[in-house]
């Protein structure tokens, strides 16, 4: 009998201690998710990479409405377009070493002061441009080292159409994205898309009020969201 006691108030003990530690914790960690992130030193980049064969087209002013949108946010955001037409890309052959100019590329990609990216492309046939389709099959090792775990990510599409399959390329490669981890935002509130979607109306989107508001609120989200993990956001 006595040993049972003894035993009944050493568990009732333990189960204390253990409770009050469980608390001491949870107050901790309250703590710690109120206070936030310590601010980070440096600016936070955001990289557009436009995927048309028509450099300085209609694709790359929608980014660059994205960026602009992207600056407002905060003077901690700095921001570049990159326009892929500009760059030898090869088609990839799994495990065979790059032979282009992607390594150039890819140390845009890996500054550690990037904390967004966002991608454009004009609409073929329904997709994406073989040129951000290749650009994407070379980022085969940030799938495996997911080197960009919790960089934020957009998309951004032009077509010749109101709906001229925009929301598919958005889709196609945001799935892409996911894949590697990264955090894809669209284009925010009021309309909350999955990204940007524009209308080329004779090589000019500017006419295309609600295009043009889906590419600036993708880039106010993109600095929004990359600007809160860096420790600089609300």
């Amino acid at each position: 009998m006595t040993d049972n006691l003894d035993r009944r108030r050493f568990l009732e003990t333990a189960g204390a201690v253990a409770a009050g530690a469980a608390v001491a914790l949870t107050g901790a960690q309250s703590a710690n998710a109120a206070e936030g992130p310590a601010p980070a030193a440096g600016k936070v980049k955001i990289l557009a990479f436009c995927g048309s064969h028509r450099k300085g087209k209609t694709t790359a002013a929608a980014l660059k409405i994205a960026l602009d949108s992207a600056k407002t946010v905060s003077d901690d955001i700095e921001t570049e377009l990159i326009e892929l037409v500009d760059y030898k890309l090869d088609p990839v052959q799994p495990g065979a070493p790059f032979k282009d100019d992607f390594e150039k590329l890819a140390a845009k990609i890996s500054d550690p002061a990037v904390g967004g990216i966002i991608l454009g492309s004009p609409v073929y046939y329904s997709n994406m441009s073989s040129m951000i389709k290749i650009f994407v099959e070379h980022w085969g090792p940030y799938k495996k080292s997911f080197a960009l775990s919790n960089k934020v990510a957009g998309v951004l599409a032009v077509a010749g159409a109101r709906n001229g399959g925009q929301e598919n390329v958005v889709q196609s490669l945001m799935q892409s994205l996911l894949g590697m981890e990264m955090i894809c935002v669209g284009d925010g509130r009021p309309s909350a898309h999955g990204g940007a979607t524009l209308w080329n109306q004779k090589d000019d989107i500017s006419q295309d009020e609600s295009g043009v508001n889906t590419a600036k609120g993708l880039g106010r989200r993109v600095a929004e969201v990359a600007l809160r993990i860096a420790g600089k956001g609300k």
